[in-house]
C-alpha cells in the first residue's frame, strides 16, 4: 500500500503530555475553588428551609428525579465522542454551587441598584424585571462560564457543537438541582406539599434550563470549537443572547400568561424542545460522517483497513465490534479502541479545518501511538476472523493533508 509522503517528522509528545499536565492542574484548582464555595451554598439551602434538615433532605432527593434524567439526555446525546468525566464533573458542579452564588450576587447589585435610583417603584415592575429581564440574562451568563474557561484555556476538549451543548447542558443541570431545591423548599414550608411544582419543574420542564443554556452558548461556541480564540469570543454574545431569549419565553409565559400558561408551554416550549432534539439529531449525525470521512484517510495511509473505517463510524458498526470482541474477552479493549479513533478523527477534523498542523503533531503522534497499541492487541485476539490488514510502513506518519 503505497503511503503519501508528508516530509514531516514526528516530534516527541511530551509537550502533549505537559499540556495533559496543565489540563489536569488547572480541573483539580477548579475544583478546589468549587469545594471552597460549597459551605456558602449549603448555608442558602439552610435558609431556604428555615435550618431544618429533614425539608432540605426530603427536597434534595425529590431534586435528583429531573436532574438524573438530565444528565441521562446528555450522556445519550455526547456518547459517541464522551466529553471528560473530569470536564462534566466540573461543569455540572459549577452550575450547582458557583452559578447560583453568581447569579444571587450579580442579582442583589442590580436589584439594589435599580430600586436605589427609582428605576423600579413597585413589587409588581420589581417582580417583572426579576423574572423576565435579569434572571434570563445573569443565570444564562453564569451558566456559561464552564464553557468559556474550556475555550479560553483547554479548548481542544472541545470537538464540536455537541461537545459544547454537552457542557453547557451540564452546567445548567446543576443550576437547576439547587434552584429546584429552593423551589421545592418553599413550598413545602408555605403549604406543606410540593407536588404540584415538582410536576411543573421535575416532569413538565426538566430540560428547560439545559435546553436554554446548550442550544445558545453551547450550540453557536460549538460550532466555532475548530477556530480561534477570536471566534469564541465573538461568539459568546451571540450564544447569550440566543440563550437569554430563550428563557426569557419561558419566565414570561410562566408569569404573564396565568390561567393560560399551558396554552403557551405547548404553544412555545413543546416546538423548543421538539425543535432542540432535531438538532441534536443532526449534529449527532455529522459526528459520524467526519469520523468515517477522517478515518478513511488514516485507512488510506495504512494505519488500519477501509472495513474498520466504515464500522466505527455508524452505531451498527460499533455494536459489532463490540459484540466480536465480547465473544473473545477484548471488550474494554474494543471500547477504548472506539473512543481512540474517535478521538483521532476529531483531533484530525481540529486540524484541518482550524489549521497549525505542527502544533498538533504532538497530539496526533501520541493518538497514533496509543491507537495503534490496541489496535495490536486487538490483532492478537482476532485469529485472522476481522478485517484489521497489518499495518506497514505507514505506521510511520499520519497522512498527508490536502
Amino acid at each position: 500500500m503505497s503511503v503519501p509522503n508528508t516530509n514531516i517528522t514526528l516530534p516527541s509528545v511530551r509537550h502533549t503530555q505537559a499540556s495533559q499536565r496543565r489540563n489536569l492542574i488547572l480541573t483539580i484548582v477548579f475544583l478546589a475553588a468549587l469545594a471552597l464555595a460549597t459551605p456558602v451554598v449549603v448555608f442558602i439551602l439552610a435558609l431556604s428551609t428555615e435550618f431544618s434538615p429533614v425539608v432540605q433532605m426530603f427536597t434534595s432527593v425529590i431534586a435528583l428525579v429531573p436532574l438524573a434524567f438530565v444528565v441521562w439526555v446528555l450522556h445519550i446525546m455526547g456518547r459517541w465522542e464522551p466529553v471528560p468525566l473530569l470536564i462534566k464533573l466540573s461543569s455540572a458542579l459549577w452550575g450547582g454551587i458557583g452559578a447560583v452564588l453568581m447569579t444571587l450576587g450579580i442579582g442583589l447589585v442590580l436589584e439594589f441598584m435599580l430600586v436605589g435610583l427609582g428605576v423600579i417603584t413597585t413589587e409588581e415592575g420589581l417582580a417583572f424585571y426579576g423574572t423576565v429581564i435579569q434572571a434570563p440574562i445573569v443565570e444564562e451568563l453564569a451558566k456559561a462560564i464552564p464553557l468559556l474557561f474550556l475555550f479560553l484555556f483547554m479548548r481542544k476538549q472541545i470537538d464540536g457543537p455537541i461537545d459544547g451543548m454537552v457542557i453547557a447542558g451540564l452546567s445548567a443541570a446543576g443550576f437547576a438541582y439547587t434552584e429546584n431545591i429552593l423551589y421545592f423548599s418553599s413550598q413545602v414550608l408555605l403549604t406543606g406539599d410540593a407536588s404540584g411544582i415538582f410536576v411543573m419543574r421535575g416532569i413538565m420542564s426538566p430540560l428547560t434550563h439545559a435546553i436554554f443554556t446548550a442550544m445558545g452558548f453551547g450550540l453557536l461556541m460549538g460550532l466555532v470549537a475548530h477556530r480561534s480564540r477570536i471566534w469564541a469570543l465573538a461568539m459568546f454574545p451571540a450564544g447569550w443572547a440566543v440563550s437569554a431569549f430563550l428563557h426569557m419565553l419561558w419566565n414570561g409565559s410562566a408569569l404573564l400568561l396565568g390561567n393560560l400558561f399551558y396554552v403557551g408551554y405547548f404553544v412555545i416550549q413543546v416546538p423548543i424542545a421538539v425543535g432542540s432534539a432535531l438538532v441534536v439529531v443532526f449534529l449527532t449525525r455529522s459526528e459520524a460522517k467526519t469520523t468515517k470521512k477522517r478515518l478513511s484517510e488514516y485507512a488510506e495511509a495504512g494505519w488500519l483497513s477501509l472495513e474498520e473505517a466504515h464500522r466505527l463510524s455508524n452505531t451498527d458498526g460499533r455494536a459489532q465490534l463490540l459484540e466480536w470482541a465480547k465473544r473473545r474477552g477484548v471488550r474494554s479493549v474494543m471500547t477504548k479502541y472506539i473512543q481512540a479513533a474517535t478521538r483521532l478523527a476529531f483531533n484530525r477534523q481540529r486540524t484541518v479545518v482550524g489549521g497549525g498542523y505542527r502544533e498538533n503533531q504532538g497530539q496526533e503522534a501520541d493518538s497514533l501511538t496509543y491507537f495503534s497499541s490496541l489496535r495490536q492487541e486487538l490483532l492478537r485476539a482476532s485469529s485472522g476472523d476481522m478485517t484489521m490488514g497489518q499495518p506497514g510502513a505507514a505506521l510511520r506518519q499520519p497522512p498527508s493533508l490536502h
